[in-house]
């Protein structure tokens, strides 16, 4: 009887390993994808706040550009050294109804980028947002 037992631990040996080996590469992607749903939600705020701070410069400047509202907004996120273009950032600002209203959106790269690509085709993601603020000087910011 003896002899049966001990077989049965031998048999058994290499059963927490192969566990292991399948469950970990499942967890190590959970755990990538909580990180990337974090920055997301992150970056997703920077954003929105850079385009508050292109709209608020566009309606107190009345000979605001497009390109110096980009800038603006590059500055207030913090994504590149200060007065250099940010890589991934475009935005359109316009001027009606006495509002002047910035748009930015920002090309996000995900950490799993290979895995989403393969699965879903979604990197990089978009992330939008819109600022309006009224003009509050008597040109026409983001003219050209």
């Amino acid at each position: 009887m003896g002899k049966g037992i001990k077989l049965a631990w031998v048999d058994q040996a290499g059963q927490s390993l192969v566990e292991v080996a399948l469950a970990l590469p499942i967890l190590l992607i959970l755990l990538l994808g909580i990180a990337d749903g974090a920055r997301a939600y992150y970056y997703a705020g920077v954003v929105a706040n850079g385009a508050r701070e292109g709209a608020n410069f566009a309606a107190r400047n009345d000979t605001a550009t497009v390109a110096q509202v980009t800038q603006r907004a590059c500055d207030a996120m913090g994504l590149a050294a200060f007065g250099s273009p940010c890589p991934g950032l475009t935005a359109t600002c316009t001027s009606s109804n006495g509002d002047a209203t910035v748009r930015l959106t920002y090309n996000f790269s995900l950490i799993t980028a290979s895995i989403a690509d393969a699965a879903f085709k979604v990197n990089p993601v978009a992330i939008r947002a819109d600022a309006r603020f009224p003009v509050m000087t008597a040109g026409s910011p983001c003219a050209n």
